[in-house]
C-alpha cells in the first residue's frame, strides 16, 4: 500500500538537503514521481541540465532513449519509479554549457557518499521488487563496491547491501556518445524483458 504521507515527508527532507556543495549550484533537487507503489525501480546516476530545470528525471536527451527502452519493454513511466543515485546536478564551469555557465560532469565520490542516506527509504517507499541500474554509479551503489557496468551489464544479481534483485544496464547516455554499444544494449533489453517476466512469476 502506498504511504503517501511518508512519501511527502521524504520529498520535503531530500528537497531541503544541504549535505554537499551541490546545493550551491542546483536549480532544484531532482527525485522521482510516486503516486502508487511500483514493481520496478529504475536507478540512474545524477540529473543533467534539463532535469535540473524541470525537476523530472530523464527528461533530457537520454530521456528520449529511455522512452525507446520503455517501448521495447512495453512499459510506461507510471509502471515504474525513476530516481537517481545523486539527487542534484553535478556541474563544472564551462562557457559551452547549455544551461547557464555550467556543463555536466560525473558525481564525485564525496557527493555520492553524501547522497547515499536517501536511497534506502526511497527504495522502501517505492514498493519496488526489482532494481534496474543505468550506468556505473548506481551499479556500484547496489553492489556496495567498485565496479564497471561493462563487466556486469545484462546479468542479474541480488544486492547483498539492499536485498533487491538487480539488473544492470548501460546508461542511455552511453548510446549518445558511443553508438557501438547499441547492439549490446538492445540485447540486454531483450534479456531484461524475460528476466522481468521470471521475477513476476516468482511473486
Amino acid at each position: 500500500m502506498f504511504a503517501e504521507t511518508d512519501w511527502q515527508n521524504w520529498c520535503k527532507a531530500v528537497e531541503s538537503c544541504a549535505d554537499c556543495p551541490l546545493k550551491e549550484t542546483r536549480t532544484q533537487v531532482v527525485h522521482g514521481v510516486l503516486t502508487k507503489t511500483v514493481k520496478i525501480f529504475l536507478l540512474g546516476e545524477a540529473p543533467g541540465g534539463q532535469e535540473d530545470q524541470s525537476g523530472i528525471p530523464f527528461s533530457g536527451q537520454a530521456g528520449a532513449i529511455l522512452n525507446d527502452f520503455l517501448r521495447i519493454l512495453k512499459l510506461d513511466r507510471e509502471q515504474l519509479y525513476i530516481g537517481n543515485t545523486v539527487k542534484c546536478r553535478p556541474v563544472k564551469v564551462s562557457a559551452k554549457g547549455r544551461y547557464g555557465n555550467f556543463a555536466n560532469r560525473a558525481p564525485k565520490q564525496s557527493e555520492i557518499k553524501a547522497c547515499a542516506r536517501w536511497l534506502p527509504q526511497e527504495l522502501q517507499l517505492s514498493g519496488a521488487k526489482v532494481v534496474v541500474t543505468l550506468g556505473n554509479v548506481p551499479l556500484r551503489a547496489m553492489l556496495g563496491k567498485p565496479a564497471k557496468v561493462g563487466d556486469y551489464h545484462g546479468r542479474s544479481f541480488v544486492s547483498e547491501k539492499y536485498g533487491f534483485p538487480v539488473f544492470p544496464l548501460y546508461h542511455p547516455a552511453a548510446l549518445i556518445y558511443d553508438r557501438a554499444k547499441e547492439k549490446e544494449y538492445l540485447q540486454d533489453l531483450e534479456t531484461l524483458k524475460e528476466w522481468l517476466k521470471e521475477e513476476s512469476s516468482c511473486e
